[in-house]
């Protein structure tokens, strides 16, 4: 069974050591978050196209209880990820091959490739937990479309920002693309608030 778990910032291998890369975040820390606006835009509202949401980033889910919200909305998504999975490790794999024919001496390749095997364990932790982002963004996408919703309004962080980034950058790719707009502005009592205009002045 595929799990949760977090990892950390993108590691960068080579010859000379592993390192990370400040910005490059792993995925864990913005799908419960991503997944509380999901279960809040697919209510029952027939007339409501305009979405204002307060996260209190500090309220627990479990990680077991994220995997069976998702799964509501994908039920063979396990299997998807466990194929998407078996894509990643071969390009792993192919990043050895790489490794091997560079212009670099026996003993630099074999360092590198150790590095790359020390860390396999942690990449494929990572990518799935990017690829369970990945389907949770699609599944608010998939609202989005066919409730028509309009705008999506969050208390501002820069989590809250990503994720809604990922949400616009879902909806503005594809044969079905809607053009988006992300700006921040106080809300009534003063709350800075990310707003997420799909389709604006339409």
């Amino acid at each position: 069974m595929l799990t949760l778990s977090y990892t950390g910032p993108k590691p960068l291998i080579s010859q000379h050591g592993i390192y990370f890369k400040k910005g490059k975040e792993d995925k864990y820390v913005y799908l419960k978050l991503a997944t509380k606006i999901l279960l809040f835009i697919d209510k029952d509202y027939s007339t409501k196209k305009h979405y204002e949401i307060y996260i209190d980033n500090h309220e627990k889910m479990p990680d077991d209880e994220i995997l069976d919200i998702l799964k509501t909305y994908e039920p063979k998504l396990e299997a998807h990820i466990k194929s998407e999975i078996l894509v990643y490790e071969e390009h792993i794999n192919n990043m050895i091959s790489e490794v091997r024919e560079l212009t670099i001496s026996d003993e630099e390749q074999d360092t590198w490739i150790e590095n790359i095997n020390i860390m396999r364990k942690y990449l494929i932790q990572r990518e799935v937990n990017k690829l369970y982002y990945i389907h949770c963004i699609k599944a608010i996408k998939r609202i989005i479309y066919n409730d028509k919703i309009a705008e999506i309004d969050i208390n501002f962080t820069i989590n809250h920002w990503h994720i809604l980034e990922s949400i616009a950058g879902n909806l503005e790719y594809g044969a079905k693309s809607i053009h988006t707009e992300i700006v921040v502005r106080p809300d009534s009592d003063g709350t800075l608030m990310a707003r997420l205009l799909i389709n604006p002045n339409h």
